[in-house]
């Protein structure tokens, strides 16, 4: 169980949480989207080209990552005014390669040789900000914002009838995932002090949409999901290899005995909502009812 405490597997189950929870947001208000690695990629070019080429601090290129991963999402945006569902998670990946294709073709970034000499970050700064983001999104989840999303994703149609701005809440959570996605990527790039677009690919869409699937569609969920199939192929080393086999045997049979995830929604609020001390009432005995006029025959 030493392995857990390595810098390498911290920083990964970090990083890991971080983009699960970016995946959380836009998911839980209905918006299918797996531009995740676009939006990664953008963050962790936009941080290590701060640093690298004008040497800015780690601790300020970082948000500048964050902010520019949520500012690509703006395209991604104004697709989900035209579709959803299957559509726009095929739309959005398709674009999250486009983004791909161009750092690999960006002669400024290293093109396909990638970028190096990125300054170095350790795994508990990322590990700090990874429990920051998911208590931040557990307080937005419980708040009156986080329970419209929540409105929005079950059912748009009757979220607008209540008089909730359907678009912007959709905007905001996609916001909010790319700006978790490229702080993710940002991380990504100054541990390993070397990124290259090959670092961006399909697989990681799909590496955190079961990550999200196993855990359930809440931080808490987001946070155990990440956590658990992060840490198992590192624990027992000789699964690292059938991770992916792995993966898809857990997803598969979550799908079928616990669709709603390890942690969803109303598991949660079953736990934490505050029960009652009810002192059980002794049962009043039950007097017979005169029927009308007896009484008055009796007197």
């Amino acid at each position: 169980m030493d392995v857990l405490l390595s810098e390498p597997v911290q920083a990964l189950i970090s990083i890991n949480v971080l983009l699960t929870l970016s995946l959380l947001f836009p998911f839980a208000a209905g918006v299918w989207s797996l531009g995740l690695p676009g939006f990664m990629a953008v963050g962790a070019y936009t941080a290590s080209w701060l640093t690298v080429s004008h040497g800015w601090p780690v601790a300020a290129a970082l948000p500048m990552g964050a902010l520019a991963g949520a500012l690509v999402t703006l395209p991604f945006a104004l697709l989900t005014l035209r579709i959803r569902g299957i559509y726009l998670a095929i739309a959005t990946l398709a674009a999250a390669e486009l983004i791909q294709l161009f750092f690999s073709h960006y002669e400024a970034t290293g093109g396909v040789m990638g970028l190096a000499g990125i300054p170095y970050l350790g795994a508990v700064p990322i590990l700090a900000l990874a429990v920051a983001a998911a208590l931040v999104s557990g307080l937005l989840f419980a708040s009156r914002f986080g329970k419209a999303l929540v409105a929005v994703g079950s059912d748009p149609t009757v979220a607008a009838c209540h008089g909730l701005n359907v678009p912007a809440l959709q905007f905001t959570a996609l916001a909010l995932g790319g700006a978790l996605a490229g702080l993710a990527g940002g991380c990504f790039a100054h541990f390993y002090s070397f990124i290259s677009p090959a670092n961006f690919g399909f697989l990681r869409s799909t590496d955190v949409l079961m990550f999200l699937i196993v855990g359930g569609l809440t931080p808490a969920g987001a946070v155990l999901g990440a956590a658990v199939l992060s840490a198992i192929p590192q624990v027992v080393t000789s699964l690292e290899k059938w991770a992916p086999a792995l993966y898809g045997v857990i997803v598969m049979l979550m799908t079928i005995y616990m669709p709603q995830g390890l942690l969803p929604r109303h598991r949660l609020g079953r736990w934490f909502k505050p029960r009652r001390n009810v002192t059980p009432r002794r049962a009043a005995k039950r007097l017979p009812v005169p029927v009308t006029g007896q009484g008055a025959d009796d007197a």
